[in-house]
This record gives structure tokens, sequence and C-alpha cells, in this order.
């Protein structure tokens, strides 16, 4: 046996309210970030302005979110930071002892520096300028 709503919807009494008719709410913007920026170094576990995530290759050290002296101490090149996130090196006072910087751009995306791997088999144009073309 069905229930008394089936039984009058049967009838021919129609609803007047829908079921679960609810208002469609707008989504919440986000007025806080959660972890914007870390402070924690995962190596020496203490708190410094200047912590960075480092995608290294030492295997002596195993932490990733690493502080400026430690990444010098563990002779960490600069080239594997891959955040611009301190305030050091938002501010543009961010300094390494161990090898040279990796520049930022003001969005936080690395900069190419115009040595990076160079192709030993391409040909350099001051050779070319004096020899006829082979076509």
């Amino acid at each position: 046996m069905g229930s008394l709503k089936d039984a009058l919807l049967k009838a021919g009494l129609k609803q007047t309210k829908s079921e679960n008719s609810r208002s469609n709410k707008k989504p919440k913007t986000k007025t806080e970030q959660h972890q914007r920026q870390r402070n924690f170094c995962e190596h020496c576990q203490q708190i410094s302005p200047d912590v960075e995530f480092y995608n290294h290759r030492n295997p002596t050290v195993s932490a990733k979110w690493i502080c400026a002296p430690c990444a010098d101490k563990n002779q960490i090149a600069d080239d594997f930071r891959t955040t611009n996130q301190s305030d050091f090196s938002k501010k543009g006072i961010f300094r390494r002892e161990f090898g040279p910087l990796k520049r930022f751009s003001h969005d936080g995306r690395a900069v190419p520096t115009n040595n990076q791997r160079v192709d030993g088999n391409k040909k350099s144009p001051s050779r070319d300028k004096g020899r006829p073309s082979k076509r």
C-alpha cells in the first residue's frame, strides 16, 4: 500500500510547494589562504624568514622546505629553488653564500638566464658570415 501523499496525488490534488526547493547560494569567496607563506625549516626544525622550497637531489638532506643558511651549509644550489615566497625574496634581500642566485620576475616565475644549457651542435652565426650558402 502506498503513502497518503501518493493517494492524494492519485485523487487529483496538486502540491503547492515542490520538495527540497532551496534557493541557490552564491559560492563564498575565500578570504583567508591556508599556509600562504611557510617559515618553518624542515631541516633545522626552526622558524626562519627565508624558507624556500628546494627540489634538490642531495641524498644527505631529506627536507624540501629549507632555510637559506641550511641550504648554504649543505651546498644546495639556488637553481633547485622553485618558490619565491619568503619575506626576504619578495623584498629583494634574499642572499646566499653558496653559488649564484636564481632570478624571479615580479609574478613569482623564474627568469631564464642566457647561458642555460648551451647546445654544442648549433653553429654560431659568426662562422657562417663569410661562407657562401650550400643551397
